[in-house]
């Protein structure tokens, strides 16, 4: 499902008009977007917003936090590291009797 979520993700960056190219590179288990914008003397903050606003529509529409991180510029490439989260808080009841059972919320 994540993939999924990625390559949407992706394509929502890919398709603003301000970005002229969109990678992502796991290394070291961590994901990396490389971000090159359409005019080179954007800001950091800028694209940063552009990523933010295509985060938040993955986020709304499914049960996941992100998080993003600006890493440097190299060349014209904003490099930030990403990353999906899925939330820690349980979502169903497993059947065990836990103490933070779903059944006990309000």
């Amino acid at each position: 499902m994540l993939d999924d979520i990625w390559e949407q993700f992706l394509l929502c960056i890919a398709s603003n008009d301000e970005v002229k190219e969109v990678s992502n590179k796991l290394i070291c288990g961590v994901i990396f977007l490389y971000i090159q914008p359409l005019v080179p003397q954007k800001s950091e903050a800028f694209i940063k917003n552009i990523v933010i606003t295509c985060s938040k529509q993955y986020t709304t529409q499914y049960k996941l936090i992100y998080r993003i991180e600006f890493v440097r510029a190299e060349q014209n490439i904003l490099i930030f590291r990403h990353r999906f989260y899925v939330p820690n808080q349980k979502m169903f009841c497993c059947g065990n009797g836990c103490i933070n059972c779903t059944r006990f919320r309000k």
